[in-house]
This record gives structure tokens, sequence and C-alpha cells, in this order.
């Protein structure tokens, strides 16, 4: 199994330590330090709005507090509250919802304090603190509102009551002073107000959406990272279970077929031994079927170290069969034949069709005497067909027993969704006829991992 990622595994297949490495560290540090720049610069953009709300308050409120007793008692406190409400929001609530009320006192003493500002004996619409100082009071309130409201639709909403309410305060001071005749004037003075403030809503709500946006984005890859971390350390474990199963079953097809061939060495030579001066000639084919089994065993073992070792043979399945019988036939002197179609299949049907074919080849020798095989593999395009047949002695199928060997190629065939079929005669010889559907077939440009 291969993945796209960075490979957590060490040389010997064990799980490596999954520290994060100083690039993932960094890019971490990076994404951490933005997240606190961004936080920090609206931080200092509130304690910005509150300097400008005690400037303005203090610049309204020192002229009026000369004017006498009155204007001071009226807008002193209003000033006050606003400050404080400024510093509670900053300093002490954190959420937008715990900040909700104390935004319905700012839209109400904001009115208030648009009143009083304007306190004088001639006019409420004419003071230029009125004019100018007084709308600055509502930048700084809606500064803050605007960097804590989650939505802009928030936003557009505070935005429109208090240009509401500025707007009303506005057209009354007028009515109730006459000033109706220096209408131009009120205009004007109203319609700055009014630009200054649409401005300030447009600017900082589109800033506040940009801002909520990368939030949104920075925590998505946030929850992407954590995802990935998760999906790594699941593959983590399913490769290791991978290996172990994989390293299980080598271990057991290492138990069961190469240590039936070694058993079987070890018989056909003890046989040999007993024969060597009875019946010579039986005696060398003892030996020669047990070298033939030690052979297999050999291979079988080396294909087992090859799996382990994540090694590929760079040899078809073709030259791979053909192999088997030029190395059977100079080790024995055996005539075999053979027709092989160049099939691709993946790596456990062609393991499977390489111990058949020895299995087969040496069976026919220890037990059949066979001095000739005949070997086809063909494409039948819906499946593989596998022919093996010899001239040995045969057996009589109507008391014939498979045996170990016999038993787990049919198993084996079972478990790859193909059938295996064993017929012979007396004195006919015997022929195993296997058949594997085309799925055991390799696809083009794919490749199978064997590690």
């Amino acid at each position: 199994m291969t993945r796209p990622s960075e490979d957590r595994h060490g040389a010997d297949g064990t799980q490596a330590d999954v520290t994060p490495t100083p690039g993932e560290k960094s890019n971490k540090s990076d994404r951490f330090s933005k997240i606190m720049t961004a936080v920090g610069f609206m931080n200092w953009l509130r304690l910005i709005a509150l300097g400008i709300l005690l400037v303005s308050c203090v610049a309204v409120v020192v002229p009026l507090v000369s004017q006498g007793f009155t204007p001071a008692l009226l807008t002193v406190p209003t000033a006050l509250v606003l400050l404080l409400s400024m510093c509670i929001k900053i300093f002490v609530m954190r959420s937008f919802r715990q900040k909700i009320a104390w935004y319905v006192i700012d839209s109400v003493f904001l009115a208030l304090f648009t009143v009083f500002s304007g306190w004088n004996d001639e006019s409420i619409v004419s003071s230029n603190s009125y004019s100018y100082l007084s709308y600055l009071c509502y930048l700084s309130v809606f500064t803050e509102f605007y960097l804590s409201s989650p939505t802009l639709r928030d936003s557009g909403i505070m935005f429109a009551c208090n240009l509401v309410i500025y707007t009303v305060i506005y057209g009354v001071g007028a009515g109730i002073n006459h000033e109706f005749a220096t209408a131009f004037d009120i205009t004007s003075r109203y319609f700055v107000a009014l630009i200054v403030l649409t401005l300030h809503f447009i600017m900082f709500g589109f800033a506040m959406t940009v801002s909520r946006k990368n939030r949104q984005i920075e925590a998505n890859m946030r929850e992407l990272e954590e995802s990935r971390n998760e999906l790594l350390r699941a593959y983590d474990k399913l490769e290791e279970a991978t290996v172990i199963e994989e390293r299980n079953r080598i271990s057991k097809e290492i138990h069961d077929t190469a240590g039936h061939s070694l058993t079987t060495v070890i018989m056909q030579t003890e046989a040999a031994k007993l024969l060597v001066d009875k019946d010579p000639e039986e005696a060398k084919r003892r030996i020669s079927a047990a070298n033939l089994q030690a052979k297999t065993c050999l291979e079988q073992m080396r294909m087992s170290v090859h799996l382990l070792s994540g090694r590929h043979e760079n040899t078809t399945l073709k030259e791979y069969l053909e192999g088997i019988l030029e190395e059977t036939a100079d080790g024995t002197g055996l005539t075999i034949r053979s027709k092989i179609d160049d099939i691709k299949l993946n790596d456990e049907a062609e393991r499977f069709l390489a111990n058949t074919l020895r299995e087969g080849i040496a069976n026919g020798i220890r037990h059949g005497n066979s001095t000739a095989f005949l070997f086809e593999l063909k494409d039948k395009g819906n499946y593989v067909e596998f022919l093996l047949s010899d001239n040995g002695t045969g057996a009589d199928m109507k008391t014939f027993k498979e045996g170990f060997g016999l038993s787990g190629m049919r198993a084996k065939a079972e478990s790859l969704g193909g059938m295996i079929h064993f017929s012979s005669e007396k004195d006919e010889g015997f022929e195993i006829l296997l058949s594997l559907p085309s799925g055991v077939k390799r696809q083009e440009g794919k490749h199978e991992d064997k590690s």
C-alpha cells in the first residue's frame, strides 16, 4: 500500500514517530500568528475608537461646563455613560450577545448626547460641536459595534436605527429653533454627516465581511488539517494491520508449503538410502524427486523473501513459468512440452500458478514415476485455463484421496473464485485442470504493491 503523503514508517515496517516536523510546526505557528495579528489589530482599532470618543466628549463637554450648571448637568453624565459603556464592551464583555444591552444604551445616550451637545442660547443646529464632534461620537461607537458584529446584517440594522434617530433629532432641533430659513446650511451639514457615517459603514462593513470570511477560511483550514491528521493516523493503523496480516499470511504459506516440501525431501532421501542397493533406478528417481522438491522449497522461500523485502521480479509470468520448466528439465532429465500464453495476472494468482506447477511436477515424479509432462496456460477471455498432464502410472480415482498438496490447491483455487479438477486412469497418467476467472488478470496501467 502506498500513499501520496510522507512516509511515517521506518525501514523495518514499524510505525515511526508522528511528531510534527519543523515545517509543520512553522505552518501552524504562522497561522496562529495571523490569527493573533488580526485579533490584535481589531483590539487596537477599538482602543483608537475609545480614544476618539474620549477626545470628542471632552471637546464637547468642556465648553458647555463653562456655560453654567445646567449644560454640564445634562452633558457630563451622558458622556460618562458612553465612555463607561465603551470601556465595558472593550475590556469586560467578550461575546456579541453580552454587548447587545450596552448597544441599546449607546443608541439612547448617543441621542441624548446629540441633543445636549448643541446646548446654547442660539441654536443646537448651528453649534460647531453639534455639527462635527457629535457624529465623531457616533463613528466611535459604530466602529466598536462593527468590529464585534457577527454579520453585516446586524451592522446594517445598527447603522439604520441610529441614522433615523440622528435624522429625527436633527430635524426636530431645526424645527424647534425655527431654522428652516437656513435650510441650505442645515441640509448641507446634515448630508456631510450622512455621507461620513455611510462611508464609515461601507468601509467597515466591507472590511469586516472580508475579515469574517478569512476567519472562516482559517477555521476550515484548521478543520481540514485536523481531519487530515486523523486520516493519516487511521491510515497508519490500517497500514500496520495490513503489514501484520501479510506477514502472517506469508508465515503460514512458508509453514504449509515449505514445511511440507522439506518433509517430503527427507522422506524421499530416506527411501533412496534403503533402495540404493536393491533398486538403483528407483533410488535415482527418488533422489531426483527430492532434488526437485528441494528446489521448489527454495524457490518458495525466495518468493516469500521477495514479498517481505518489497522487491519485484522483472520477469513476465510466461518467462517465470518457462524458467521453472527449464530448471526442472535440466535437473531431472524430464521431457516437458509447453504452450504458455503471455498473460498478466495479479501477484496472488501468479504465485498460485507457479506453486501449482511445481507441486504438480513433483507429485508426478514422486507418485507416478513420470518422465514426460505437458503444460499449457491459455487465456480463454472470460477465464484462464491451466493444464498439466504427465505419462505416469496414474491412479484409480475411485479410491483416490487428495493429499495435503492437492487439497491445498483446491482450497486456494476456490479462494480465487476458480475451480480445479483432478483426473486419472490406471497407467494413463495424471491431469490437473485449473480454471481461474478473468478477475485475476492484472489491469493495464495498475501496479500492485507487494510490501
